[in-house]
């Protein structure tokens, strides 16, 4: 069972309607139409999507199959942030506002489970605009 208010209460914590806010921000702040933020963009979606998936499979795991793809999962993990820091370099290149970047954290390992959850939010956020 998953209790959303008590995940709500942890640190690192990030709720639906701040990652909503993130994204929106993300969207109104860059120029959707630009073929490289198009491209950066979509990496950042698909890196979301295979962390997310191997990060709820760990659900299911037993103790030795999480040994086994913890550096697969750990790999998709950086792979994700990676993609987040390349959107936010060409974001910060193109002049365009980055309020983003302060509201969901530092793209760095301290920040590693909210980004991993906004990662989640990002296919929710998609899953219900492609309604």
């Amino acid at each position: 069972m998953f209790n959303y208010d008590e995940y709500l209460k942890n640190q690192d914590s990030l709720s639906f309607e701040e990652a909503v806010t993130i994204y929106n921000e993300i969207m109104k702040s860059a120029d959707i139409n630009d073929s490289t933020f198009k491209e950066l963009w979509n990496d950042v979606i698909e890196s979301a999507s295979k962390y997310i998936q191997v990060r709820n499979e760990w659900l299911f795991l037993s103790q030795g199959e999480k040994v086994a793809k913890d550096s697969l999962r750990t790999a998709q993990h950086n792979s994700f942030m990676a993609t987040l820091s390349s959107l936010e370099r060409y974001m910060e290149m193109q002049s365009w506002k980055m309020t983003w970047v302060a509201d969901l954290g530092k793209i760095e390992n301290e920040n590693r489970k909210r980004l991993g959850d906004f990662a989640g939010y990002l296919l929710c956020i998609g899953s219900l605009k492609a309604r």
